[in-house]
């Protein structure tokens, strides 16, 4: 059962909002305008890592791993250039409503630019009161610092850990969401119900949707 929080930790891609196809072309755009080809895909297992580590493979695909750091710049500012922006994904808006209204402390910590996660939710006229992307962050998850730093930006004490939920979807974000001590709640956007119990999820949804249900 999920009992009402203290807090509730978000991740963005995957769990806010259904960006894979959004990365995707941005990848895909800037290589095209980098290298003259096209990436194709990256492996499932760089799904929630650092943009870092998903530049440097396309940019050794491209032996050219010296321009990593410049590349992703230039994806950067390509999803930032995507007309429309990556859909919210089921139950955000009521779920953003509810904290708002409970005056629950809620806030997103994301491996993703920062200013990605910034326009998308200004985009779709939401507010959040602390949106962190992985400039924020010394070290990007699997790291727990991205939720520590969150947790302590939004003045929730290690006390309350035990009742702060973290959103995730993930094995990269559940790893660090499970080494803060806080409750950890696994979507299914991206693995199945075993693999996220596996990376440290206690619970298991469909969407953050789920959650109002039993909150609200």
């Amino acid at each position: 059962m999920l009992s009402k929080p203290t807090a509730v930790l978000f991740d963005f891609d995957g769990v806010i909002v259904n960006s894979k196809e959004t990365h995707r072309q941005a990848w895909r755009s800037a290589a095209l305008e980098f290298w003259g080809t096209d990436p194709g895909t990256y492996p499932m297992e760089l799904s929630g890592q650092s943009p870092r580590l998903i530049a440097e493979y396309f940019s050794k695909l491209n032996d050219d791993l010296p321009n990593a750091e410049t590349y992703m710049d230039l994806k950067t500012k390509h999803v930032l250039e995507v007309a429309t922006p990556a859909p919210l994904l089921p139950g955000v808006r009521a779920l953003f409503d509810f904290l708002e209204k409970e005056n629950i402390p809620f806030g997103i910590a994301s491996n993703a630019p920062h200013p990605f996660v910034a326009s998308t939710i200004e985009r779709h006229g939401l507010k959040v009161p602390i949106m962190l992307g992985m400039e924020n962050y010394q070290d990007t998850k699997p790291n727990p610092e991205p939720y520590f730093l969150l947790a302590d930006m939004l003045d929730i004490s290690p006390t309350n850990y035990p009742s702060t939920f973290i959103f995730e979807d993930s094995k990269t974000g559940l790893q660090a969401a499970a080494a803060t001590g806080m409750r950890v709640v696994g979507v299914t956007t991206a693995y199945d119900e075993k693999i996220l119990r596996e990376s440290g999820a206690e619970f298991i949804l469909k969407n953050v949707g789920e959650a109002l249900k039993r909150w609200s």
